[in-house]
């Protein structure tokens, strides 16, 4: 595939792969240079509120902390593996895999690291804490003085480079160079273009992408490249994505219902909900970021469960209208849903640096666990739910 082109599935127009120019050496000193201000940008102080003399610093490890000191282990859990551990597995893994590959070294455990950094990538939300700490400056900037320490110009650069190796990483590319199985004869060519892989008898590795033969010997069929077993499509996809539809829609009232966080003004404690916050913003004239939280906390959850109900309802029917559109809205809800993560950073930066004493201090409330829950529940019903069975069950030439 040429520099700067991509592969895009032509039934669906999924994007397959695209190639980037000397995506290997860009990779290597990208995440290199991530390394390196990793420490600085997560266990740094990011700012420093001032008010009547007293002060308050806190940085990403400190916030993830917090919640564990007031008891809410669930929230701490979750925002220490998506702000602390997966940012940093995101950069350390293709950093390591691009020496290897390199230098022509494959050690022990190369290829599972490599696999486990596809999964990475929705969990790893230093963007989305990016915008929470913005959201954060805002509300907190006409009643503090606000100053900026190193770990936040830290925790920006950590941001970009974080993206750039996203976006330069050639996954096909490094697939490649790390597979030395067997190599495999040209799968027969479909006598039409309409011909499905499955109908061929080949299995796509969904860690991987490696075409597989399921006509092989042995049971499992293994993907000969990565180890990893193969299948046809995910397995009870459709009754494990039903099952985590149900629970976010379940606890998504309690999640909006219940208070998120507690505001202590001179001894009057003062509760809000995700909706309070959001009038908030609204009222202050700061209609943005009122928007984004409207948008990211209530829209996008319930996009995400009404859009995945939708397609759960069309392959129970086997109805074949508009297909395409679907695919296209599994790919938005796919993309959009760690944004939802959002209010909980923004939680975790507010407690962790609102503690003036009896002046003023925030803590973090029930909802907040309700919340979360939500919000990781979505994000794993489409990771399980397998889009290719709207194909399967519906016939791709009737579509409209």
């Amino acid at each position: 595939m040429p520099d700067g082109h991509y592969m895009a599935c032509g039934r669906c127009g999924t994007m397959l792969s695209k190639s980037c120019p000397n995506s290997i050496d860009r990779v290597a000193a990208l995440s290199f240079a991530g390394l390196m201000l990793y420490p600085l940008a997560i266990g740094m102080p990011l700012m420093t509120l001032s008010s009547l003399g007293m002060k308050e610093q806190s940085s990403v490890l400190e916030t993830a902390a917090g919640f564990y000191d007031s008891g809410y282990y669930i929230v701490s859990i979750i925002t220490f593996l998506t702000a602390v551990i997966a940012p940093f597995l995101k950069l350390f893994i293709p950093f390591i895999t691009s020496l290897c590959i390199k230098f022509g070294k494959r050690p022990p455990g190369l290829i599972s690291a490599f696999k486990i950094h596809k999964h990475l990538e929705e969990w790893g939300m230093v963007e989305v804490f990016l915008l929470g700490i913005l959201i954060t400056l805002i509300k907190m900037g006409h009643v503090a003085q606000v100053h900026f320490n190193l770990g936040f110009f830290s925790f920006i650069g950590l941001v970009l480079l974080s993206i750039s190796v996203s976006v330069c990483l050639d996954r096909m590319l490094f697939w490649s160079c790390l597979d030395r199985s067997e190599p495999a004869e040209d799968p027969p060519m479909p006598p039409d273009r309409d011909q499905t892989a499955h109908a061929l008898g080949l299995m796509r590795c969904h860690d991987c992408g490696k075409l597989v033969d399921a006509a092989q010997d042995r049971e499992p069929t293994v993907c000969p490249r990565c180890n990893s077993v193969a299948h046809f499509r995910t397995r009870a996809s459709i009754s494990k994505t039903w099952a985590l539809v149900m629970t976010s829609l379940f606890l998504f009232i309690p999640a909006n219902m219940l208070p998120i966080m507690q505001v202590n003004f001179l001894g009057m404690p003062e509760r809000s909900t995700i909706l309070d916050g959001i009038i908030y913003f609204l009222k202050h004239d700061s209609i943005a970021i009122g928007l984004i939280i409207l948008t990211a906390s209530i829209l996008v959850p319930l996009f995400k469960i009404i859009g995945l109900m939708i397609m759960l309802v069309s392959i129970r029917s086997g109805k074949n209208r508009y297909l395409k559109q679907k695919s296209r809205m599994y790919r938005m809800i796919e993309f959009i849903g760690r944004w939802s993560m959002l209010d909980i950073f923004v939680v975790a930066l507010l407690s962790a640096l609102v503690d003036f004493g009896f002046l003023t201090s925030i803590q973090t409330e029930p909802g907040a666990t309700f919340f979360c829950i939500v919000v990781v529940a979505t994000m794993w019903a489409a990771i399980v739910f397998d889009p290719r069975i709207l194909w399967d069950r519906c016939d791709p030439l009737d579509k409209i």
